[in-house]
């Protein structure tokens, strides 16, 4: 098993009842492992709740592909800049992704950036509209860290209704999930568990979202793991 799929079926056993009382196996990919509790062999599929972004055709996109664009071009202009910098400023970064043109758009920034660190004044904030994105400068005082440009993303697609997305990124990986599993729970039981890695939403917030879902799958049962290793079953609405 992966590391997270271990991670999962280790809170999964002490929810069930501790290792005195159910067992974990490698799966057959899918599932992704097997548990054994109450004399049966149960197949479990493991899956990850991770922050997405709406796109303007409806889907849903990855938005940690999307935002690492904006913080690798950010930690790129602290390696080959940030030490041209004077000792007493630091410059603060804002970019705006996802954005059209990679190559272009860190061309330009990096264009911008270099201008700025050539005569840095203390105390100054400027906004570009670069590609269709908005990027912002700000030169600040010397941080008490090692790096010398520091930054933020912001994602133009991501929705700031937590419980909506919590629901959508449920219904996909359920939906998902239950294609890929349902010859498998044909032959035997299969559970889902979802490892929330969207911070954001928390497990009632899940279980709400979860009771609004008005969908069939293939799942006996599903869970929800937390970073944590708290347990929580789901129930979807009928």
């Amino acid at each position: 098993m992966r590391r997270e799929e271990a991670f999962v079926c280790s809170a999964l056993v002490e929810f069930l009842g501790g290792p005195s009382v159910a067992s974990g196996a490698d799966g057959d990919d899918p599932p992704d492992m097997y548990l054994t509790f109450g004399g049966s062999r149960t197949g479990v599929e493991v899956t990850r709740l991770s922050q997405f972004t709406i796109e303007p055709d409806g889907t849903l996109g990855n938005r940690a592909t999307q935002d690492s664009f904006g913080i690798r071009l950010i930690e790129d202009l602290n390696t080959k800049l940030g030490p041209l910098l004077p000792q007493n400023v630091s410059l603060l970064i804002g970019v705006h992704v996802p954005v059209p043109n990679a190559s272009r758009f860190r061309k330009e920034v990096t264009e911008w950036v270099t201008q700025v660190v050539a005569s840095p004044n203390l105390g100054t904030e400027d906004e570009r509209n670069i590609d269709g994105s908005i990027v912002s400068v700000s030169v600040i005082p010397e941080r008490p860290s090692e790096k010398k440009i520091v930054g933020f993303v912001v994602n133009k697609h991501s929705s700031a209704d937590i419980l909506l997305n919590a629901r959508l990124v449920l219904e996909e990986r359920i939906r998902t999930k239950s294609k890929l599993c349902e010859g498998l729970a044909q032959v035997g039981p299969v559970w889902l568990a979802v490892f929330n890695d969207y911070w954001l939403a928390d497990a009632d917030t899940y279980a709400t979202a979860c009771r609004q879902l008005k969908m069939r799958h293939c799942f006996e049962r599903l869970f929800l793991v937390s970073d944590n290793g708290a347990v929580r079953e789901l129930v979807v609405g009928t």
